[in-house]
């Protein structure tokens, strides 16, 4: 209501013309009087908005407002196919994921002369596999591989098999997400030939092979690569091999193996990279000469002190030498 709406532009307002019940009367004085540039982006995608003023903001001079008017579940057939041919692409790219799209607005999408635009129509459900292979669409691969929190609300096992068995990588890469993958689907996205599959498959199922971990560590340098470390079928037996490898990350894996020489663990305590150096002087194969040297090195002397390979004798000593608070 009018009466408990800010007048201003606050946290307070932004928060009611986003989520609240708008009254008419609101949206009225949004339209013709706004406190703020952003006040029509912001009713644009309120689920309370009346049919006629969504009719009359997909048609805003404002791209940003029928970006949002896009997003809507309830756009209007005459909306929808107004937003189809709309001059901005992210607004084109917007509507094409709308559900009730018809077979002509489909059909226009799929030729849309961006590649954004037919990337996200040829995702839609409506497709066969036939014609969803025939649209000219870009598949990226400059988008983070990253783990994702389990749904709250897990989807259809049946549709997410659809999605695996797709010829369309990014509906293959959205089913390597689910945690409740059956062990045929998880065998087969493994050897997909798609490194973002691999990858999102090695971040989020909770039992993947320790093959494909290592691999997918190897291919992938994107956001929270460091999370393929942590999971629980990550290897150490073997990973000795790459402690010569151009990648400073892959040759910090070698310090995960028990395995590796003492003469190459010394060596990579003194590797150009401060975290090589760090993660070799936690090493238990570290020769006794230089681990008692790198408790004395300003920089790593606190990872040295972490190593398990220290004698008691020394432990206590360092113990002993700690200021009292």
């Amino acid at each position: 209501m009018e009466s408990v709406l800010p007048d201003r532009p606050c946290h307070a307002r932004t928060g009611a013309l986003l989520h609240d019940a708008l009254s008419r009367a609101v949206v009225d004085r949004v339209l013709t009087a706004p406190a703020g540039p952003q006040d029509r982006q912001m009713i644009a995608g309120n689920p309370s908005l009346p049919p006629d003023v969504v009719a009359l903001l997909a048609a805003d001079p404002d791209p940003e407002v029928r970006w949002h008017i896009a997003r809507r579940a309830d756009l209007g057939p005459v909306e929808r196919r107004a937003l189809v041919t709309d001059p901005e692409p992210d607004v084109r790219r917007m509507v094409a994921r709308h559900r009730d799209l018809d077979h002509d607005e489909l059909r226009v999408l799929a030729a849309d002369p961006d590649p954004k635009v037919r990337l996200s129509v040829s995702l839609h459900p409506t497709w066969t596999e036939e014609e969803r292979a025939a649209i000219d669409y870009e598949v990226p691969l400059d988008e983070p591989f990253c783990f994702y929190p389990e749904r709250l609300d897990p989807r259809d096992p049946e549709a997410v098999r659809r999605d695996a068995l797709s010829g369309h990588p990014m509906l293959r890469r959205e089913a390597a997400r689910e945690r409740t993958l059956p062990p045929d689907l998880v065998t087969r996205l493994a050897a997909d030939d798609d490194l973002g599959v691999r990858v999102l498959l090695a971040q989020n199922q909770p039992d993947v092979p320790a093959a494909l971990l290592l691999r997918s560590f190897l291919e992938y340098t994107g956001p929270e690569r460091a999370h393929l470390v942590t999971r629980p079928n990550f290897p150490t037996d073997g990973l000795a091999a790459h402690a010569d490898d151009e990648d400073p990350a892959v040759r910090a894996l070698a310090a995960r193996d028990p395995g590796t020489p003492p003469a190459a663990v010394a060596r990579l305590t003194r590797d150009p990279e401060p975290a090589v150096r760090a993660a070799f002087a936690r090493h238990p194969n570290l020769p006794p000469s230089l681990l008692a040297e790198l408790l004395d090195d300003e920089e790593l002397a606190h990872h040295a002190a972490a190593n398990p390979a220290l004698a008691e004798g020394t432990l206590r000593a360092l113990v002993g030498a700690l200021p009292v608070s």
